[in-house]
């Protein structure tokens, strides 16, 4: 199965990924458009009987390509479409030196893992992120919601109602507000101060880049003064968590438990069938495994990352560097 690059604008490619179930907001043009202000830029391949397809962001330095896929290919990966899709990128690009990474977003089957494995692909031996998330349905009754929630989860809610936290859709989001609320939990969690949540400009490339598609949540005090935001990517029929911060009074006062019950009853009212919540990781971020799980989250595992490489004996030395920074 050979592939070709994907020849429409950005509408197109939005009509050609609508078709498949495993969307994530990493295949989308506004990712890629926000991702070209950091020196990114998009590869778009297709099958010809337009069964898989796939959007990498791809880097070239002296001879030097790195092209990475968050969550795809979309559609067919059965190992004929996989080993072709690393041939045709190779020829694509034309590097001496060629390193490619996917983290496909599919739920984890043992037949999917083989097909990357007799398609050439290996796994990482360190990997970005945990393959990992939790998902949950949505409804749109508040009290079948609520029921959905862990008794300790939904008595945080009412303790935050109860302390007065109120939550909305943000129809204007304050790039510079939702940046400061990112630091502190940069620099309370130990989350890297340079990941760009933490930076107004950023934020307001992305909102930009999203627009509509994001839908943005505040949760504030009687006063007014926001003290959690959360904010969700539509993709398909699934809402995924892509904004979350509160603020140290916020903590106290549990208004980020406000803020994504308000979340997700905006995205069921809106059509939504499904929460992602943006991935977890149990043993190095327990405490945020432990509230979204209370949220009514269930576990699901991704097929997750592979890689390759020309020549093969880059691979390991390169998957190394680049797994010590995120890449996402």
């Amino acid at each position: 199965m050979r592939w070709h690059s994907f020849t429409g604008g950005d509408v197109e490619w939005e009509q050609t990924i609508a078709q498949f179930h495993n969307q994530s907001p990493y295949q989308t043009s506004a990712w890629a458009r926000f991702r070209e202000s950091e020196g990114w830029t998009s590869i778009r391949l297709i099958t010809p009987n337009h069964a898989a397809s796939v959007q990498f962001l791809y880097r070239s330095t002296l001879g030097l390509g790195v092209a990475w896929a968050p969550g795809g290919p979309l559609g067919d990966t059965s190992t004929a479409v996989l080993n072709s899709l690393f041939m045709f990128l190779c020829e694509r690009t034309s590097d001496i030196l060629t390193y490619v990474r996917i983290s496909d977003f599919a739920v984890a089957t043992r037949t999917g893992q083989d097909q990357y494995l007799r398609g050439g692909w290996q796994r990482p031996q360190r990997l970005l992120n945990s393959g990992r998330t939790l998902t949950r349905s949505l409804v749109s009754d508040t009290n079948t919601l609520q029921s959905t929630y862990t008794k300790n989860w939904a008595r945080n809610l009412r303790r935050g109602e109860d302390r007065g936290i109120s939550a909305s859709v943000w129809n204007s989001p304050d790039p510079t507000e939702i940046a400061r609320l990112h630091a502190y939990v940069a620099k309370t969690k130990g989350i890297s101060a340079n990941d760009w949540r933490t930076k107004s400009l950023r934020v307001a490339h992305l909102l930009e880049c999203f627009q509509n598609r994001l839908i943005v949540v505040k949760a504030v005090d009687s006063g007014g003064t926001t003290h959690a935001i959360r904010g969700a990517v539509l993709c398909g029929s699934t809402g995924f968590d892509f904004l979350a911060a509160t603020s140290s009074e916020g903590r106290k006062t549990y208004a980020s438990n406000v803020a994504l019950h308000h979340l997700l009853e905006v995205l069921a009212q809106q059509g939504m069938v499904t929460y992602d919540f943006g991935g977890v990781d149990p043993t190095n971020n327990k405490g945020v495994y432990d509230f979204k799980h209370g949220a009514g989250g269930h576990e699901q595992f991704y097929l997750g990352e592979f890689e390759r490489a020309s020549p093969r004996l880059i691979r390991r030395p390169l998957s190394t560097l680049i797994s010590l920074r995120t890449a996402t």
